[in-house]
């Protein structure tokens, strides 16, 4: 059956790629969701993690209905799973409605753009509602003026004897979805950076998914992680879609968005020095109310890249960063579009050749 749906997929790019119909490819990748199931051995350990992290991404905080929803996860994150910090993976606000008596103490001076109330208001809704150590980036969607109340959008840490690389695209074309790319300054620092973090396990953490390639520049991405052992998983949002696709080494998980999604939710993440177990959390409807569910992923650490003895008590170690810029738009990217199309193409018959083949 799983092989069916592969064919059917790959055909369905094909004819996207013809009409540019990519909602119905969406359609059928919901068929390669993460399933229930049952709880594996290695997510039942017997020793407490290092550390925990809750992750949410696409929160695509446009009304008051998101914004009420995302609250009630940020809330769960904060009473009930109370991790170390959280993740957030962009496509994070666009809300600019009707606001609370709260809300109108932001700057009233009309020179202030819409984008930056936007962010201001987000970073507000954070520290009352979540309530614990972030590290955000923005997506393709409401990137404007992130920078300037957030800072860098390329930046990376230690915690936990674990290295965290964050990042956001740099040039975009408007209304044109993956016509996005890195300075090749930026490519330069994710290589430098994670040259300094080759003895310890590394996770790169960008919006678009590097598996499938999402945008113009994942392949050379892609390429950075394959030429770095130490890094074991790529967590992204984008496709509100909870995915996953190994690549080498390394792994792609896909968490589904949080505000705007056909099964919202979120992940908690458990760090062990052997492995990383993700757990999914969902949103019930009819309790509003999201709770864990039975469905599990890990990403394994190679023996040589295993923490040995974190620093007590647990803090953020080793932070570097590029300097804070706004994303720049280049019109020109709109041209390299078939690009985007062609890779997904490559990607599918890379999939779809290893679920055939039999395992050596």
């Amino acid at each position: 059956m799983r092989k069916l749906l592969i064919i059917v997929l790959f055909l369905g790019v094909f004819y996207a790629q013809a009409d540019n119909s990519w909602s119905k490819v969406y359609e059928m990748a919901k068929k390669f969701e993460l399933a229930t199931m049952t709880k594996p051995d290695w997510a039942a350990q017997n020793t407490p993690p290092l550390f925990s992290a809750v992750w949410f991404t696409d929160l695509h905080i446009t009304n008051a209905k998101t914004r009420d929803i995302n609250q009630i996860a940020f809330n769960t994150a904060r009473d009930i799973i109370k991790p170390n910090f959280a993740l957030i993976t962009g496509d994070n606000i666009g809300y600019s409605g009707k606001m609370t008596p709260a809300e109108k103490k932001l700057p009233k001076d009309q020179r202030v753009p819409k984008s930056l109330r936007n962010q201001l208001w987000l970073k507000r809704f954070l520290e009352k509602e979540l309530a614990l150590p972030y590290h955000i980036i923005p997506g393709d969607n409401w990137p404007k003026s992130f920078e300037e109340v957030f800072g860098p959008t390329h930046y990376s840490f230690d915690f936990g004897g674990y290295h965290f690389q964050f990042h956001a695209t740099d040039i975009t074309c408007k209304n044109t979805d993956g016509c996005c790319i890195f300075t090749p300054e930026s490519l330069a620092w994710m290589e430098k950076d994670f040259a300094a973090a080759s003895n310890r396990p590394c996770l790169f953490i960008l919006h678009e998914p590097l598996w499938p390639p999402t945008f113009l520049d994942a392949n050379k991405a892609a390429e950075i992680l394959n030429r770095n052992p130490q890094v074991i998983g790529a967590l992204s949002g984008h496709l509100h879609l909870d995915l996953q696709f190994p690549r080498g080494h390394w792994r792609q998980i896909i968490a589904p968005s949080t505000g705007r999604s056909h099964r919202p939710g979120f992940k908690k993440m458990l760090f062990y020095p052997d492995l990383i177990v993700l757990e999914a959390w969902e949103w019930d409807a009819e309790k509003k109310e999201f709770h864990a569910v039975p469905k599990w992923e890990r990403l394994v650490v190679p023996e040589q890249f295993r923490p040995v003895s974190p620093s007590t008590p647990l803090t953020v170690e080793n932070y570097a960063s590029l300097p804070p810029a706004p994303k720049k738009e280049d019109p020109e990217l709109a041209s390299r579009a078939k690009e985007i199309h062609s890779n997904l193409l490559s990607f599918m018959v890379t999939f779809g050749l290893k679920q055939f083949l039999p395992s050596p």
